[in-house]
């Protein structure tokens, strides 16, 4: 009989493994993670029914796939009238070193769950045997007897086992223990463990993306599970997917007795109160009354207490028009605790013979954005303005810095004017802004056409919104001045051999005096080179051109400044010029016994003139002018520079050949 059971047994063991997917797709030094560096298998048997535990090495380190398995049996007979019960039970005990402090949660990846007598998902098993609240599915661990566990998942959809001791531990277990699993004829459950891992640092960085487990099934209380789908789809609200068809669902389901549902987000670190709780939400149909969103609340945790003000949902969503609350509109509220917190739960509550529940699309703990405005480059009204709000720089006054955004890069933000008065213009301290204004497509491009007569110093907001609905709000400053009497069509620079050629022309002129010509190799500091008398009065094309007989050595920026009879001006726009080192260095390379020139423009700037080879050392130096150009027939074959240091101090480089 004894024989005869075991072979039994041993039909109905479920060997298989699965690979599994790693954790949370993260850069590994974006948080502290620390792993198993060893594990200790422990099987308590008692024949015929064997506890076995595989691979059990698997488990060390970071996840590659690979999976310990833990297997237990158990089986219930009549021999001669007399009920016999044999089961076995195994645990995996997985150590770490160095050891991990007190209150850090461990979290126990379990890749495949499986029974040959219910064929049921893992989750829907737990459900139905209580494993985990029947002590068939076990943990430990050495940090304290007051030890807790409970199932969790990422936003992968990966089971986890939470173990959290309250005293600093080296050591955590799980195991299965088959004679607290259920009445059984005969049968075996197996499990597979692919790894364990702690999130050791505790130190919060400001921007941070921090990772977020989810309760498996929901916490109640005045409710029976079994009455309701309580809880669905909980990795949906934490796995950064924001759109009307991605979420997890709480509902309280229909109830003799006052209940409350919770879906727990769990961080895997301490964030201070200043950080946001952010959640994007949406009511179901069946959520037909929008007074029960006062039964809908947030609030932070600190491990199981809770933490900060108690925020209803009708509450926080004070400035939106309740009655468009539904299915297809997503909404985000963002509220900050005040106080160190490290979970986040929704609780659903409801009375009798009502269903209160609510769509969770995500929930995230995030630093508030930060947004500073600035003073953007000065226009003229009756021409097209285009400017981009990443350009504004300091300005005096009023006093404001130059753009900036926190927590992500500009173009993940969305923008608009804040409290607009007029069909696009922007709320402002001093007027609004031309209607014809608009934050093309939601970007930081600001596009208008102010008429003549619309000139002056506007103060306008914008509003910035990130993709999980947070925003803030700043103040950028655009001038518009009074029309210039020049109306400039184009202006253009080229290079002419070692000379710049300037044109430009007008396509109409009232009241214009000059054109002053200004350059400038940096941006910065701008010198005038020359000036061209303007037609002064004039309603047809107008031509005009200049020269720049002596370019700068490199990039030569030019502008011009259009000047009227009274003295008021404006700036045209920038053109650009570069005379690299081809130009300034002929022949290049250099073949033969040939002299290499240098082509200056004023020798009289120029402080001395040196040769240095590929290997640093300087191998020609001269103070004066060379215009009979530099003898290299004793340079040998390579590659050389040509460095010189002009009066003001600055350095220009050049490189030739020498063949």
């Amino acid at each position: 009989m004894k024989s005869s059971i075991t072979r039994l047994i041993r039909k109905l063991r479920l060997l298989s493994l699965f690979a599994c997917v790693t954790l949370i797709a993260m850069a590994p030094d974006a948080v502290g993670q620390q792993y198993v560096s060893s594990t200790t298998v422990f099987e308590g048997s008692n024949a015929p029914a064997d506890a076995i535990v595989t691979n059990e090495a698997n488990v060390n380190n970071a996840p590659d796939g690979n999976v310990a398995t833990i297997f237990v049996e158990g089986v219930t007979v009549n021999i001669a009238g007399l009920q016999v019960t044999r089961s076995s039970n195994a645990r995996l005990v997985m150590t770490f070193s160095p050891g991990i402090a007190a209150g850090v949660t461990t979290y126990v990846r379990i890749s495949d769950f499986n029974s040959d007598v219910i064929a049921l998902k893992v989750d829907e098993l737990v459900g139905v045997l209580g494993l985990l609240n029947t002590g068939a599915l076990t943990f430990s661990s050495n940090g304290g007897a007051a030890t807790t566990g409970t199932l969790v998942r990422n936003a992968a959809n990966e089971l986890f086992l939470a173990i959290t001791p309250p005293n600093a531990y080296t050591a955590v277990s799980i195991g299965l223990n088959f004679a607290a699993a259920a009445t059984v004829g005969l049968g075996n459950l197996s499990m597979d463990i692919d790894y364990a891992v702690a999130y050791t640092n505790t130190t919060f960085t400001a921007c941070e993306s921090i990772l977020r487990f989810t309760n498996s099934d929901p916490e109640a209380t005045g409710v029976s599970l079994s009455l309701t789908d309580a809880l669905k789809d909980p990795e949906e609200a934490i796995d950064d997917i924001i759109n009307t068809t991605n979420f997890s669902t709480l509902q309280t389901g229909e109830v003799t007795a006052l209940a409350q549902i919770s879906q727990v987000i769990d961080l895997t670190k301490t964030v201070p109160g200043t950080t946001e709780i952010v959640a994007t939400v949406s009511k179901i149909g069946l959520l037909l009354d929008v007074s029960a969103l006062g039964n809908i609340f947030i609030q932070a945790k600190l491990g199981n207490a809770f933490v900060g003000p108690r925020r209803t949902l009708s509450s926080l969503l004070l400035g939106v028009n309740l009655l468009d609350f539904n299915s297809s509109s997503l909404v985000t509220v963002a509220f900050a605790p005040g106080t160190s917190y490290d979970g986040i739960s929704i609780t659903v509550g409801g009375v009798v013979d009502v269903l209160t529940s609510i769509n969770i699309h995500e929930v995230s703990a995030r630093s508030p954005v930060t947004f500073t405005g600035g003073r953007l480059l000065t226009g003229r009204a009756g021409t097209i303005i285009n400017r981009n709000l990443i350009d504004a720089t300091l300005n005096v006054t009023p006093s404001l810095p130059g753009f900036s955004i926190g927590c992500g890069a500009s173009t993940s933000f969305t923008y608009e004017f804040f409290e607009v008065t007029g069909p696009a213009g922007g709320r402002v301290l001093a007027g609004s802004l031309p209607p014809s204004f608009a934050l093309t497509g939601g970007t930081t491009a600001l596009f208008g056409t102010p008429a003549e007569g619309e000139f002056g110093i506007f103060n306008f907001d914008v509003q910035a919104t990130n993709s999980f609905g947070q925003s803030a709000i700043t103040t950028f400053v655009l001038i518009l001045e009074d029309p210039l009497p020049v109306n400039l069509v184009e202006f253009n620079a080229k290079p002419e051999g070692t000379t710049t050629l300037l044109s430009w022309s007008t396509a109409s002129e009232s009241n214009s005096d000059r054109f002053d010509v200004e350059r400038s190799q940096s941006g910065r500091d701008w010198e005038k080179i020359g000036s061209v008398k303007s037609n002064q009065e004039s309603s047809d094309l107008k031509y005009y051109s200049f020269s720049d007989n002596k370019p700068l050595d490199g990039q030569n920026l030019y502008r011009l400044k259009m000047i009227d009879l009274d003295e008021t001006f404006a700036y045209s726009r920038i053109e650009n010029v570069n005379f690299s080192s081809t130009a300034f260095l002929y022949p290049n390379p250099v073949v033969g016994n040939e002299n290499l020139n240098i082509n200056a423009t004023d020798w009289t700037k120029v402080k001395s003139v040196k040769v240095i080879n590929a290997m640093g050392k300087t191998v020609f130096e001269a103070s004066n002018a060379l215009s009979t150009g530099i003898n290299t027939k004793n340079l040998a074959a390579g590659a050389y520079f040509v460095k010189m240091v002009h009066i003001n101090g600055s350095i220009t480089t050049h490189k030739f050949v020498r063949q």
